[in-house]
Parts: structure tokens; sequence; C-alpha cells
């Protein structure tokens, strides 16, 4: 079981957090939590254009290329341990 952070990865000093998705067993239970963050965050209805990576391979982080409304947006998943 994992736990991942998802942030804007902008180009500037700020990185808005887009959420937290706890408690990942697979890389499909993550995949629809995945999308439903992005939705609320962006307030849109589809968000296209990515392809999630391993997240069980053992990096820190991943950063995923998404489209939302016509413009690209790059996330940053990271791995979170709650203590």
């Amino acid at each position: 079981m994992k736990n991942f952070t998802i942030l804007e990865n902008n180009t500037d000093a700020e990185s808005p957090m887009v959420g937290t998705i706890n408690n990942v067993h697979t890389m499909e239970g993550f995949e629809s939590r995945f999308s439903q963050a992005l939705k609320e965050h962006f307030d849109a209805i589809n968000i296209i254009g990515y392809d999630l990576p391993d997240l069980f391979d053992g990096s820190p982080y991943y950063d995923v290329v998404v489209e939302v409304d016509g413009i690209f947006y790059e996330v940053r998943i990271l791995e979170t341990w709650n203590y």
C-alpha cells in the first residue's frame, strides 16, 4: 500500500497541491482517483493526454503532463509517507 501527493509542477516557486491519494494497492485504483483529483482541481470535465508511469518501481517522484481544456500542465506525483 502506498500514498501519493500530487502537485502542479510550475516553473515558478509556487506548486499548488492537487491532492493526496492514500491507500493505493494497484495502478488501476490509482488511475481513477488521479483523474478525479485532476478534474476537481482544474474544474474540468475531461482530462486527457497522460500516461501514468509504474508507481511501484521505487522512484520517489514522477512527472506527468496532462491536457486540460487544451492547456498542458505538468504535475508531479510524489510518494508520501504518513507517520
